[in-house]
């Protein structure tokens, strides 16, 4: 399917736009979509700042769950409200921040009531996609990439200039947390923060396509890619991790290096699961570096091996599977695997594999499209509840090839060095 075909089918048959998306006389390079609950208005200001240059459309939902009030949301309305705003039609409004920044704001309560809490922020990254994929598609956003961050960020203007890979279906920009003036906020946000890395380290050392952080904060998507998979999935949590795990069946996801984005730490129930409730419960916590939350290095080994079966399997498919994985991963491990294989219909995946994939290239992007980074997470979920449980930081600071490629003696120092791992700026580390 053609890009052009793809976008206009995603748009006819299953884009959210509620009551259509108004027709804009001005026209941006760029786009970014944020979705707006139960904010500080300061991060308006924040941005205001950040984009005084920039050919920049904010595309702002603001959205709330049924679980929560309809005052949730009053003092970013009362601030939009401060700037000069143009109505547009029910539920959208253009504020303009500065001659070259404008915010399109979407009140989708207005536009169809409050957000069922199984969606969340999911619909309203969603909606807000559709419409910045809808501008794009009548090029007044001139730039194919759609920009997705939280309030919560600091951008540097310059990530907008960058030049993305051609070929990528989204990017993954550098990040860090920003220290507070609360000592333990910081601290338990550095912890969790290092549990992202610790796996995308773990991913990258086996060779996997799915090594990349999958922040909706601070990522890129190509519209093109972003209408080809069917959108952003509608979901209260994880929504960026289904999306970006989705992207990289149909281009690589680009790990980018260099600046990135700087994030709040803060405690947040905003989400069932991630940064906020996680960063909350290591708070809780009477030493956080005693909460074991790092998967075991012995998981991603065993995942490592799991794949290179997986590949020699494609390439034989009569070979006698659960022998080999008794042989080379145990007779529990292997068993177990064997197990959570069969659920997934393995057999009939590695047939189709064996058949479709006439070189040794298209039958790794086979495999990998049906591996896939859901399932990856799933084999090492696996591996820890019953083989090699979790770690805790001070644990996996002491033991070896617990961070590969990298290592220091203090978690910042930590941080620090995968940075410097990663390639981003010493300027993004603070």
């Amino acid at each position: 399917m053609t890009q052009r075909r793809a976008i206009d089918q995603y748009l006819a048959q299953y884009a959210l736009l509620p009551m259509g998306c108004p027709e804009l006389e001005s026209e941006w390079q760029h786009v970014m979509v944020l979705p707006c609950f139960d904010e500080d208005p300061l991060f308006i200001h924040r941005f205001a700042q950040s984009f005084k240059t920039a050919s920049l459309l904010l595309i702002l939902v603001i959205n709330r769950p049924v679980s929560s009030t309809p005052e949730a949301n009053q003092a970013v309305k009362t601030a939009l409200a401060a700037l000069p705003s143009h109505p547009l039609q029910l539920g959208f409004n253009l504020h303009e921040v500065n001659p070259s920044f404008s915010i399109l704001s979407i009140d989708l309560e207005a536009l169809e009531g409050a957000t069922p809490c199984n969606q969340g922020v999911g619909r309203a990254r969603r909606v807000g996609c559709d419409v910045a994929l809808t501008l794009i598609d009548r090029e007044t956003v001139s730039s194919p990439w759609i920009y997705s961050t939280d309030a919560d960020t600091e951008w540097d203007a310059s990530l907008l200039s960058r030049t993305w890979p051609s070929e990528a279906s989204a990017v993954s920009l550098p990040f860090t947390h920003r220290a507070t003036e609360d000592p333990a906020l910081s601290h338990a946000t550095l912890i969790y923060e290092l549990t992202m890395h610790h796996y995308v380290l773990h991913l990258q050392a086996i060779d996997s396509p799915y090594a990349f952080h999958t922040l909706g904060s601070s990522c890129v998507i190509h519209s093109h890619a972003y209408a080809a998979v069917r959108g952003m999935p509608l979901r209260n949590a994880a929504e960026d991790f289904y999306l970006l795990n989705k992207l990289a069946k149909v281009g690589p996801v680009h790990c980018a290096r260099g600046a990135g984005v700087s994030i709040t730490s803060r405690q947040s129930n905003r989400v069932p699961f991630g940064t906020g409730p996680a960063v909350g419960r290591l708070m809780d916590a009477k030493d956080p570096c005693e909460v074991p939350l790092f998967y075991h290095a012995d998981c991603f080994a065993v995942l490592g091996q799991l794949l290179q079966l997986f590949w020699h399997w494609s390439n034989e498919p009569e070979t006698d599977t659960q022998a080999q994985l008794t042989e080379h991963l145990g007779t529990a491990v292997g068993a177990d695997l064997q197990r959570l294989l069969t659920q997934w219909g393995y057999q009939k995946a590695l047939r189709h594999i064996h058949q479709a994939g006439r070189s040794d290239a298209a039958r790794r992007q086979h495999i990998h499209t049906w591996f896939d980074g859901f399932k990856l997470l799933k084999v090492i979920h696996l591996l820890r509840d019953h083989h090699f449980p979790n770690l805790t930081l001070n644990e996996a600071m002491r033991l070896p090839d617990q961070w590969p490629g990298t290592h220091a003696s203090t978690p910042t120092a930590l941080r620090d060095a995968i940075y410097q791992h990663f390639g981003w700026t010493e300027s993004n580390s603070r």
